[in-house]
């Protein structure tokens, strides 16, 4: 079975990758696929979020165990996470710049020969030069001096 996939990158401009690939490969290898595909030059820390219809996150996948209930990217299949129209998941690169893409499962093929574990299909827009800014909501503009005018109590 292949899945096509949409990932979107998470930023100003349109950035959007339509991938197909097979569904048993691991998500450490669709982790890599991912990097690949936007072109990133340095391999970062990077995690998996299962999302529900509305992209809230939900449990996390990550790239290795901190503890012993930890879900991993080692050889779980993607297949495990995306498996039907519409399933998502959201994909987290690079922890101190914080890529964040979202991806859908828009289409399944069966019985289509694959060459390689993924291909292309439609590349629309450039990954910025600037990492996503400001992901925590903070305020440049508040005046450090004034805090504790700022402070209710």
């Amino acid at each position: 079975m292949q899945l096509k996939l949409r990932v979107i990158l998470n930023v100003k401009e349109d950035v959007l990758r339509d991938i197909i690939t097979v569904s048993d490969i691991s998500l450490i290898e669709f982790n890599k696929i991912l990097f690949n595909v936007f072109g990133f030059e340095t391999q970062e820390i990077s995690t998996f979020f299962l999302t529900n219809d509305n992209w809230e996150q939900l449990d996390e996948i990550k790239i290795f165990k901190i503890d012993e209930n930890d879900d991993i990217m080692d050889n779980t299949p993607i297949s495990n996470f995306l498996n039907l129209k519409n399933d998502k998941i959201i994909y987290v690169y690079d922890f101190l710049n914080y890529w964040t893409f979202f991806i859908e499962v828009y289409d399944i093929q069966e019985d289509i020969k694959m060459d390689k574990k993924y291909e292309i299909l439609n590349s629309i827009g450039d990954v910025p030069k600037d990492p996503p800014s400001n992901i925590f909501g903070t305020n440049d503009d508040l005046d450090e001096t004034n805090l504790d005018d700022n402070l209710q109590y």
